[in-house]
């Protein structure tokens, strides 16, 4: 609930999931001011090959952070994700979008060559380890259509506390 003259920022997340075909998808923000019912629709035309649509592509293209304890992680919240270019011109990469109370990035310097790899660095905030959230963060390139990627990370699952041996 916001007062008047509050504002909010509202984070929505549409996955194309199994979709195959053009798909409509809205969102509406419901307020109590007479015709101040403000929506969004979201509209999306899934490819059978997105990856010939693409400059570069991210591998991994989503992070679960569910399938280990963190103690169990090589380097507790931290994650390395590969660039690759695809396409024939170098390419710089700049982040346009990320929810900084969850994670850091750490873009790489410089342009990635034709076919070459740069890696990020994903590190997730200390004080949301123990949460549950799905966000993202979404890249942009400098080719000529300015081509966005954006890369979900979902956590589904409190650990609580670290199991004890005796």
């Amino acid at each position: 609930m916001l007062a008047v003259g509050d504002s909010t920022d509202v984070e929505l997340i549409f996955n194309t999931g199994h979709y195959t075909s053009r798909v409509n998808k809205s969102a509406s923000i419901i307020c109590n001011a007479p015709g101040m019912a403000p929506s969004l629709n979201i509209i999306a035309i899934p490819t059978a090959s997105p990856d010939s649509l693409r400059v570069f592509r991210v591998a991994p293209p989503a992070v679960s952070l569910d399938s280990l304890r963190p103690e169990q992680q090589p380097h507790a919240g931290e994650y390395d994700f590969v660039v690759h270019n695809v396409s024939n011109e170098d390419l710089d990469l700049k982040l346009v979008s990320v929810p900084y109370e969850f994670i850091d990035v750490d873009m790489p310097s410089g342009s990635i060559k034709p076919g070459g790899d740069k890696t990020i660095k994903v590190k997730i905030g200390d004080s949301v380890a123990d949460q549950i959230f799905t966000k993202s963060f979404t890249l942009e390139a400098s080719d000529s259509t300015k081509t966005r990627l954006t890369i979900p990370i979902s956590k589904a699952m409190r650990w609580g506390p670290t199991p004890t041996t005796p």
